[in-house]
């Protein structure tokens, strides 16, 4: 009784983090694109390449960390979370990508040039995807979560190189500083950007407990097979 009362009310805070951030982005969208209105037309993509690329980043941020964790405590928790949070992250990752390619045309006119914030992201991504596949071709679950672990770390480095490709490179992406919005610009990017956080909290926390789930039942199934023999 105790344990269901205590799962009901994770899943009632869990649809209340939901209906917070569906509203918000309701709000977000509709500055976005009804009130207010930009300079430049091609800045309407910002509202959704923006928040997307730094989301990809704070999740492979959590990834890294989650990795670091699973070494250190060898919990299979933690080992679980960083795949959890890699798999979102390429997911805004594409997100990202896709947005950038359509906003990179109306602004320089073609949807790919292998400019460098283009190819690091893609190069970010591809890393990411290596790390999955690398866990699916490892059998035991020690070593596939080990392994993976290490991988994760080193592909965290691909992150600094996006962020620095505009500087080291000459690149048609301009800097941050060099990107001037009006103050309801910033506002409505804000608004688009913590809506974009929520959800991924609500996906994240969501899928670590079907994960959670699942697992509880494997071992169940194991336990009731092992008294069966």
């Amino acid at each position: 009784m105790c344990l269901s009362i205590h799962v009901s009310d994770k899943e009632m805070k869990r649809d209340i983090l939901l209906c917070v951030a569906v509203a918000l982005s309701v709000v977000a969208s509709y500055m976005a694109y009804v009130a207010v209105q930009p300079v430049r037309e091609d800045l309407y993509f910002s509202y959704t390449h923006i928040p997307a690329a730094l989301i990809c980043f704070l999740a492979f941020f959590v990834s890294l960390v989650a990795s670091i964790m699973y070494l250190w405590k060898r919990k299979r928790g933690y080992d679980r979370a960083a795949e959890v949070s890699t798999i979102l992250g390429l997911v805004y990752g594409a997100v990202a990508l896709i947005s950038g390619a359509i906003w990179a045309n109306a602004a320089w006119g073609a949807y790919w040039n292998w400019d460098p914030k283009q190819a690091t992201m893609l190069i970010l991504c591809i890393a990411y995807m290596g790390y999955l596949s690398l866990k699916l071709s490892i059998g035991g679950v020690e070593k596939r979560a080990l392994v993976g672990a290490v991988y994760n770390i080193l592909a965290f480095s691909t992150i600094p190189l996006t962020f620095l490709s505009v500087t080291l490179w000459g690149s048609l992406h301009p800097k941050a500083s060099e990107v001037t919005m009006s103050l309801p610009v910033k506002q409505t990017l804000s608004l688009n950007l913590i809506a974009a956080l929520l959800f991924f909290v609500y996906l994240l926390i969501t899928a670590f407990a079907v994960w959670s789930l699942e697992d509880r039942v494997n071992r169940l199934t194991y336990e009731k097979g092992e008294g069966g023999d």
